[in-house]
């Protein structure tokens, strides 16, 4: 016989000492420090008058931290304002519900372009801090999507085929990294393809000279003067194709010897053929898959008992399978949109102005890239998951009380906390130039049970201190080799 106890009665109550529920906000900072996204926005936005206050740095970063830390809305800044620890840790206040939405109302095109004008710069950084260089592939996913809005009183807001009142932002995913590149905000009713072409000559700009970018589409954006754009500046495409009848006929009458087995999918075949679009006057590279429709389903006579998958693209090497099999991967990104809506509050767009939208959408773009920046800079997504939400679980909603010791700021964590060697490894900077590849984790039990805490000087330099043995060893040394021999040290 089986007896369930209930839980302990508890008692709440209230204490003034720091305490912090997001120890590893300190890692979203490291990670914003070294792209330099408050010094890039720092020189180039210029949205206030005067200079009391938060600077517009501020407003960018502590908006975009607490979107990374989860919160969904401005209302949700209320919460990040509370945690008086991490604003003595970043040295600001996060801003108040209602002057961040002052500070958004404020935006007009051109302090939106100065906003990109910033973002592109960290780009550009990040790109370097992850080792891009010139001649590496880049693969670029374009996409737009349908944001709803509450009211059809909100600028931009028109009714569409969803049956309810949207804006129509494109997006832009790097697919190696799961970076947001870039988003520009359009109204409800623009078509798919609107604004594309001035679109990826921005996207282009905030990736690395030299590198080789592929950009993949959706049929949504197939146009000859896309095509054109693209081949003019030397990017390879695949872009899906929509159904016509002269597509479809010409499609029938590739043979089936022509067709060969998909490389990485249980059905299907592939075969290519040369088509030239009615208005266009150049042939290009048509690559088509199908597949045979399932026994009972309802044929149609154009498709002669097949399902047909086409695209379009300039690459004259890569074998018919293989860009098939890559385009198909192109449905990632709505991995990244999807992201974007369920874990940083982007389902919804809730300000009045286009503009204060627009800004919103940046700020929320540049909280899911902190995300991002802050697992592959600090190697915390090894097994290849960058959702928002397992970041969140595992190192950024960690308990801690903040203390003072010594003239230094030291942020004390549980010793049992599971993933304490990886917290340590990722507070490496990225700067640093002779880090290994793949450090030996520093597991938490190989730790004695000692007092150990974080601790960090005025200026941000986090520490791994022992309080008994008084040792030290920063965030700079904490891949070392010499860092296996911490238990024998502390326990002699």
């Amino acid at each position: 016989m089986s007896v369930q106890r209930e839980s302990r009665r508890v008692e709440v109550a209230t204490t003034d000492r720091e305490i912090t529920a997001h120890a590893g906000a300190v890692l979203l900072r490291q990670a914003a420090n070294a792209v330099g996204l408050a010094r890039s926005i720092g020189q180039h936005l210029r949205l206030k008058r005067r200079t009391r206050g938060l600077s517009e740095a501020q407003f960018v970063l502590g908006m975009a931290e607490a979107v990374a830390l989860g919160a969904d809305c401005l209302d949700d800044l209320a919460v990040a304002r509370s945690d008086t620890a991490q604003e003595t840790l970043r040295g600001f206040a996060t801003p108040a519900p209602q002057t961040a939405g002052n500070f958004l109302r404020r935006f007009t095109l051109g302090h939106i372009r100065q906003l990109d004008k910033s973002l592109r710069a960290v780009h550009r950084r990040a790109f370097e801090l992850l080792k891009v260089k010139r001649g590496d592939r880049v693969t670029l996913d374009f996409d737009s999507t349908y944001i709803r809005s509450y009211s059809s009183r909100r600028q931009g807001a028109d009714p569409t085929w969803t049956r309810r009142y949207t804006l129509h932002p494109l997006l832009c995913f790097v697919a190696e990294f799961g970076t947001c590149l870039h988003a520009a905000l359009r109204r409800g009713k623009a078509s798919t393809s609107r604004g594309i072409l001035r679109f990826v000559d921005e996207c282009l700009r905030r990736v690395p000279q030299g590198a080789a970018v592929r950009a993949r589409f959706d049929s949504g954006f197939h146009s000859k003067d896309t095509f054109a754009a693209l081949e003019a500046k030397g990017v390879t495409y695949l872009v899906g194709v929509p159904h016509n009848p002269r597509l479809l006929q010409v499609i029938r009458q590739v043979p089936d010897e022509d067709y060969s087995p998909c490389i990485d999918d249980k059905e299907g075949e592939v075969a290519e053929f040369g088509y030239r679009m009615s208005h266009d006057t150049r042939f290009r590279r048509y690559v088509v898959k199908r597949i045979a429709i399932a026994p009972g389903e309802q044929a149609e006579l154009e498709t002669a008992g097949y399902h047909y998958w086409v695209l379009v693209t300039n690459d004259h090497a890569a074998p018919a399978a293989a860009l098939e099999s890559e385009h198909r991967h192109k449905a990632l990104v709505e991995s990244g949109v999807r992201e974007l809506k369920e874990n940083f509050g982007l389902s919804v767009l809730r300000k009045h102005g286009f503009l204060a939208n627009w800004a919103w959408l940046l700020i929320v773009a540049t909280g899911l890239n902190l995300c991002r920046w802050t697992q592959l800079l600090g190697e915390l997504g090894a097994d290849g998951d960058l959702r928002a939400k397992r970041l969140r679980y595992r190192y950024l909603a960690v308990p801690a009380l903040l203390v003072r010791s010594g003239r230094r700021l030291v942020l004390k964590l549980h010793r049992g906390y599971a993933l304490i060697g990886r917290f340590i490894a990722a507070l490496q900077p990225a700067e640093h130039p002779a880090a290994p590849a793949s450090p030996p984790p520093l597991a938490a039990a190989s730790l004695p049970a000692r007092n150990v805490s974080f601790g960090g000087t005025p200026r941000g330099k986090l520490v791994l201190r022992d309080a008994e043995q008084g040792a030290c060893l920063t965030a700079n040394d904490a891949l070392h080799p010499l860092v296996q021999l911490l238990p024998v040290l502390f326990s002699s």
